[in-house]
């Protein structure tokens, strides 16, 4: 009795060293990365005019928070998942989707002089709210200014929408859907704005 009491012993004792030597050889967890999207197709022929106004687009800043990894807040703690991460900062999305709803969808002429009627934008929320609903939350604060007549625009534009799970994949779809929504707002509040200037 004693030798197969031994014999068992010795077998679960290597049975447990081989199975955790199996759990630590286990490779660590990758981050995995996502762009947000799908965001609004761009017009197929834009419009485009000689006399259209022309626009300086500054390069959209954002909240020191708002870097490679995704955000998500609940009332007013903010946090990180270690292992979902963006290509690029949400500046840089913000960025691209501001320029093609200015340039490619509203056929403003791009400029890079300090005359022009410029935007300003800052990123300041870009997170997924956890409560009291589930939501993507975008805020763009834009600020648009002429040279000779001063501040045209001042405001901060806010969007939500659903997050449809939990997936990662969907969290970034609805963050793409804000954001998109966002620069459609802030094309229609420049727009107007030009438009309002007097001659």
């Amino acid at each position: 009795m004693r030798l197969g009491a031994r014999r068992l012993a010795t077998w679960l004792a290597v049975t447990a060293l081989w199975a955790a030597g199996c759990i630590v050889a286990q490779p660590p967890a990758e981050p995995r990365y996502f762009t947000p999207g799908p965001g609004l197709a761009a017009d197929p022929d834009p419009p485009r005019s000689a006399d259209a106004p022309i626009l300086r687009v500054r390069r959209v800043r954002a909240a020191p928070y708002l870097r490679d990894r995704m955000v998500w807040r609940r009332g007013v703690e903010i946090g990180f998942y270690d292992l979902w991460r963006w290509t690029e900062t949400p500046a840089r999305f913000a960025q691209s989707w501001l320029d093609d709803e200015l340039y490619e969808r509203r056929g403003f002429r791009r400029s890079t002089s300090p005359l022009a009627p410029t935007l300003d934008a800052n990123l300041e929320e870009f997170d997924e709210l956890l409560t009291p609903a589930h939501e993507a939350a975008v805020a763009l604060g834009v600020v648009l200014t002429d040279p000779k007549l001063g501040t045209l625009l001042d405001r901060t534009i806010e969007v939500r929408r659903p997050i449809a799970s939990d997936d990662p994949k969907a969290v970034a779809d609805a963050l793409g859907n804000a954001l998109a929504a966002a620069a459609q707002q802030v094309g229609d509040a420049v727009a107007a704005a030009l438009e309002a200037r007097p001659l």
